[in-house]
Order: structure tokens, then C-alpha cells, then sequence
């Protein structure tokens, strides 16, 4: 048997992504195979695929942060899986884009068998992002006042929902054909486009804001941190500025000056969320927060707005939707 898989073959556009097929592996001692059903796709794929992500994999490489499928295959000494089980796989940005993947028995998540695949592979990043920023960073209350950009991205969704069940007063930077989708979610929508939202906010949040969350970089970052109340927390968790026709590609530089100060020019305090480096940090976290999501969309709680489901093939379809900002939402390859 073989298995699926899309490669980069070399740092540039959605033309670099191919479908390979190669032998299909068993798993090892204390792992388990996984038929892949859904596999999330994310904007730091698209940023990985053109050499822009600090520690790039060199090509070729599998993109992808997450999976979820049946377990067709145990190796020994594994007792917490079984054949036919669902299960969760977490990657480190490189692996996901795979008809077939291969886990540690003990880091893989067992997934409601009533669940979507495609809603519940949303939720392995984007909502386990949004929710850590909220309540393991930013420690958000109800009434306090949020700052979300790229609102109606799949983080930015995943934060607008999380953020509505905490009784936050949201503020969401969108493009005004995606207003609905902001408003949707009981935010205010601010168009990035038409409108500068230090203006806005100036007006409608004078005394400043709780917590910003910014995944841009750049001046936006800058912009961003304006906008704070004297003890208001800004979260930074991407730098996609950097996919922008010629933009500096400096953030390296600027993500480590952050992360050493942990401070604004105010004094405010600063954090540089990677899901990854606090997934290595606290494991515990992040099987406590995955559970606890997957409770909450078992009950209904929550309802991961799914942009696209893409087949697994076309890929680069995928890509082509989030550099355009076509996509609502997450964008899911779905294999067949």
C-alpha cells in the first residue's frame, strides 16, 4: 500500500505543491498510523512554502500543522488507541498534508466519533490558539475589552467565539464584504481598509483597550499597541505582513526584540504566542485545552465556521484562497 502526501519541492508560490505517493509505513513501538479524514490548512503553511517562516524545513517537506482520522494501525505496547478509533494528530507546521500519518500513541487525542472532522480539525489550531491567548496569556474577564485583527480568519473566528462565550467587548478589523461575519459574532467591525482603527477605537473605547491579539507585524503591531490602556496586554501570534509584495522580511529580528523586552515603549506588557514552543512547554495545557474544545462542540457550544472544504489534492486551490483572502473562516483539505 501506498500512501498520499503533498510536498514544497521549492521555496515559492502554490505551483510548488505536488502530489507524491510513497510506501506506506507501519508505525513504531508507542505509535499509532492514522487514516487521514480532514487536515487544516493555516497562513503560516503559505509562509513555510515560500521560506518566509524563521526555521523554514528545507524542500521538500510535508506543510501542516494538524489531522484527524481513524486509527487504521497500532505498533506494540500502545493500550490507549484502537483500531477504528478517531484521534487528533498535532504536528509542528510540517507533516499534516498526508493521507496517512504516523504519531506517538501518547500525543495523539481521542476525538468524539459524533464530531465532523473537518469542524473538529479546526479547533487543534486555530481555537486551541485562540483559547490559550485568551485565558492562558491574556487572562481576559467578562466586559473586558478585546482587540482582534483579521477577525474573520480562522483564528480571528475562533477568538470572536471564544470571546462571545467570555462576554468580552469585541472590536474586529475586516474587510467590509466580511462585516456581517465580525457582527455576526457580536463584535464591532472596523474595515482596515477605509478606516484607521486607533482612530476608531479613540472613539469608541476611550479609556483604551484590555488585550490586543495581532497576527500582522510590521506598523501594524506599532499601531496596535497605541491603542492600550495604561495596563492592557498586547498578544502578537504571526508576523503575515511579510507575505505582502515587498515587504522587509526583518520579523525574526523584531519577534526576538519583543520577546526579550516583553515590553511596549509604554511599558505595557507584551506576548509573543507560538502554539508550538507552548504546546513543548506545557503538553498539559494543550491536552487539557483540546479536550476541553472538543467538550464544547459535542454540546454545541461552539461552531467552527469552515471557509472551505478543498479535496486534498488541489492543495494549492487552498493556498490560492488564503493568499487572496477569499476564505472565511478555516480552510480544510478533506480526503476522500
Amino acid at each position: 500500500m501506498n500512501r498520499s502526501s503533498i510536498i514544497v519541492t521549492r521555496y515559492g508560490g502554490p505551483d510548488v505543491l505536488e502530489v507524491i505517493s510513497e510506501p506506506l509505513l507501519a508505525p513504531g513501538r508507542g505509535e499509532i498510523r492514522v487514516k487521514v479524514e480532514a487536515s487544516g490548512v493555516a497562513l503560516a503553511d503559505l509562509m513555510r512554502r515560500e521560506g518566509l517562516y524563521p526555521l523554514s524545513p528545507e524542500p521538500p517537506f510535508i506543510p501542516g500543522y494538524d489531522a484527524i482520522g481513524i486509527v487504521d494501525a497500532i505498533g506494540p505496547d500502545v493500550e490507549n488507541h484502537k483500531i477504528g478509533d478517531r484521534a487528533a494528530v498535532f504536528f509542528n507546521g510540517v507533516g499534516g498534508y498526508s493521507s496517512h500519518v504516523i504519531a506517538p500513541a501518547e500525543e495523539a487525542i481521542p476525538v468524539p466519533e459524533t464530531l465532523d472532522p473537518a469542524a473538529a480539525v479546526a479547533l487543534l489550531l486555530n481555537y486551541v490558539t485562540a483559547y490559550q491567548m485568551l485565558h492562558r496569556i491574556a487572562r481576559v474577564s467578562a466586559g473586558d475589552r478585546v482587540l482582534i485583527h483579521g477577525a474573520s480568519g480562522g483564528v480571528g473566528t475562533a477568538l470572536l467565539e471564544l470571546g462571545r462565550l467570555a462576554e468580552l467587548e469585541m472590536y474586529g478589523t475586516a474587510s467590509a464584504a466580511k462585516r456581517s461575519v465580525v457582527e455576526g459574532y457580536g463584535a464591532v467591525a472596523i474595515d482596515y481598509r477605509s478606516s484607521d482603527f486607533v482612530e476608531v477605537l479613540e472613539k469608541l473605547a476611550p479609556n483604551g483597550i484590555d488585550a490586543v491579539f495581532d497576527p500582522i507585524g510590521g506598523r501594524n503591531w506599532d499601531r496596535s499597541m497605541r491603542t492600550l490602556h495604561n495596563q492592557g496586554t498586547f498578544v502578537g501570534y504571526g508576523y503575515t505582513s511579510v507575505l505582502e509584495p515587498g515587504t522587509e522580511n526583518d520579523w525574526a529580528a523584531r519577534w526576538k526584540s519583543l520577546a526579550e523586552s516583553k515590553r511596549t515603549k509604554k511599558g505595557n506588557p507584551v506576548h509573543l504566542y507560538s502554539i508550538t514552543s507552548l504546546k513543548r512547554e506545557h503538553p498539559d495545557w494543550f491536552m487539557e485545552d483540546v479536550r476541553h474544545l472538543f467538550t464544547l462542540l459535542s454540546a454545541g457550544q461552539i461552531q467552527p465556521l469552515i471557509s472551505h472544504r478543498i479535496p486534498f489534492q488541489n492543495a494549492a486551490q487552498a493556498h490560492e484562497l488564503l493568499a487572496t483572502s477569499r476564505a472565511t473562516g478555516k480552510v480544510v483539505l478533506v480526503h476522500s
